[in-house]
């Protein structure tokens, strides 16, 4: 039985810290007793980044292993049957950058070959930001390839986030406890749309380098420079300060371990103005019909364009606080960004007069100076040979849960 298995794995292997064994054995238990795979033959991948700080942070790892050890005992204990006809897992371990898509598109092939024998496949995402992210992108692009890749995308598997970054970005909850509340939940398939980022006349190399050049600006400085439009985000694409933001948390973790987003707001509001001269801007908004209902121009601090309304950035940060999907923040001096950042923090940001909220399947964006831009962690420095730029929302396409209301 798949209980005792359990058991035995709870009190003969338990350990420390964190480990991708002890991931796979409590999210697979979670799994088999939620009724939305009954009688299903539920094959689990865990693409694990084991590099990651939830691995190689002490302090982070040993949090973590209580809490997914304490939950396959609780899952255990309560008696609840499991529901699925079998469930099996493995776990995939990435080598290095660009190797968890590499990963999906074998889950897909696997997916393809299996047909339609009553099998489900569940990916789960077991890293940071850039683990989930990379998982998505893969997945979407692997759908567009092919009538029967894009059914088992849309279909067939379905993709768990779990929240073990720093950001947590469009994860399936911001905390362990609220995924293992998801999970034991009521659960219902829904299909995401991805947000897809490029120019609207693709520049040549020569052309974005010369352009930001004109400003002082190279973008090795801000960005890995091999990562080129389209860009693709799932949760939240900003422009701006919120960018610069994310660029700073960055550049700190990668010189020391550590969660340093609040300590990148207020330098960021000291310093992005200096690193990065305003321009002007001139943003059109489009419907689901293609239709253009608004235009708006001058300075922007912030422009955040997410997936739907009600959208957070990792900790909690609701910067999407309503049905609208889109957040507009005009030039703002630095003393009034550092006063407001805890309103924006908690999505007050509208209400009090600070941002202008949009509702649009589509915008395109004309800037005249060097920026930033972030989608669900990633950043990109954008040459005014960028522009004008398009942010939209594609047609519906990863299956992922969604708790029933």
């Amino acid at each position: 039985m798949l209980t005792e298995h359990f058991f035995s794995f709870y009190y003969l292997k338990m350990n420390k810290f964190l480990t991708p064994e002890a991931i796979a054995q409590c999210i697979t238990a979670l799994i088999a007793r939620n009724k939305l795979w009954a009688g299903k033959r539920v094959l689990v991948s865990f693409i694990v980044n084991k590099t990651a700080g939830c691995f190689t942070n002490k302090k982070k790892a040993a949090r973590y292993g209580r809490l997914f050890e304490q939950e396959l005992l609780t899952a255990v204990k309560s008696g609840a049957p499991e529901c699925t006809a079998s469930v099996s897992y493995k776990i995939l371990s990435t080598q290095y950058s660009g190797h968890a898509g590499e990963l999906v598109l074998g889950l897909v092939a696997e997916c393809v070959a299996l047909g339609d024998g009553g099998f489900e496949s569940v990916i789960v995402t077991c890293g940071g930001d850039g683990t989930s992210l990379e998982v998505q992108e893969a997945l979407y692009k692997e759908a567009q390839t092919d009538p029967q890749k894009k059914n088992a995308v849309m279909n067939k598997i379905t993709l768990l986030r779990l929240p073990l970054g720093t950001g947590n970005d469009g994860t399936d909850g911001h905390s362990i406890p609220e995924l293992f509340d998801i999970l034991k939940s009521q659960l219902v398939y829904v299909n995401a749309p991805a947000l897809k980022v490029y120019p609207e006349k693709m520049p040549s190399e020569a052309e974005i380098v010369d352009s930001a050049l004109k400003y002082g600006k190279k973008r090795e400085k801000y960005c890995n420079v091999e990562y080129k439009a389209p860009w693709y985000g799932f949760n939240i694409v900003s422009i701006g300060l919120d960018a610069y933001v994310v660029y700073l948390s960055n550049l700190f973790k990668r010189k020391m371990p550590g969660e340093f987003y609040h300590i990148a707001v207020p330098i960021s509001a000291l310093v992005f103005n200096k690193d990065f001269k305003p321009g002007n801007a001139k943003i059109e908004f489009f419907d689901d019909n293609d239709d253009k209902f608004s235009e708006i121009t001058g300075g922007i601090t912030l422009f955040a364009f997410g997936a739907s309304g009600h959208r957070m950035y990792g900790g909690g940060q609701k910067v999407l606080p309503d049905n609208n999907n889109i957040c507009l923040t005009p030039k703002m001096n630095i003393f009034k960004i550092i006063k407001e950042s805890k309103g924006y923090a908690k999505g007050l940001h509208f209400e009090a007069g600070l941002s202008q909220a949009f509702s649009a399947k589509k915008v395109r964006i004309s800037y005249d100076m060097p920026i930033l831009l972030q989608n669900d962690g990633e950043v990109a420095m954008l040459s005014p040979a960028h522009f004008p730029l398009i942010i939209e929302k594609t047609a519906p396409c990863v299956r992922v849960l969604s708790k029933v209301l």
